[in-house]
């Protein structure tokens, strides 16, 4: 599984504390499956895709921070700052890159 890793500029504040480093892992189908299988964000996935890109994005990260890995919802992205989302959205689209050249698609 090819990941990224990276520094979010701002921070996502999570237990008391900022949290800045991240890992994320290149998309899969899984990511926009689960989404439409949660209840909880379902609906307003389907009605508002700037809300199904985060929700998807969400699934992507591996890590963020000490975050837990079960705290990291579309819920809690849509309290990044837009420079903090800018930086996931270009190391998810660097990763892409990544892959397309690791796999001789470029």
């Amino acid at each position: 599984m090819l990941t990224e890793k990276g520094i979010l500029p701002v921070g996502i504040e999570y237990g008391g504390k900022v949290h800045r480093e991240f890992e994320i892992r290149e998309q899969r189908v899984r990511d926009l499956v689960a989404v439409y299988d949660n209840p909880e964000v379902a609906g307003r996935a389907e009605s508002n895709d700037a809300f199904l890109g985060l929700c998807i994005l969400a699934g992507q990260v591996v890590s963020l921070g000490a975050i837990p890995p079960e705290a990291i919802t579309p819920e809690l992205l849509l309290d990044m700052t837009q420079e903090d989302f800018n930086e996931l959205s270009n190391a998810a689209r660097r990763l892409e890159e990544r892959r397309k050249s690791f796999r001789g698609e470029a």
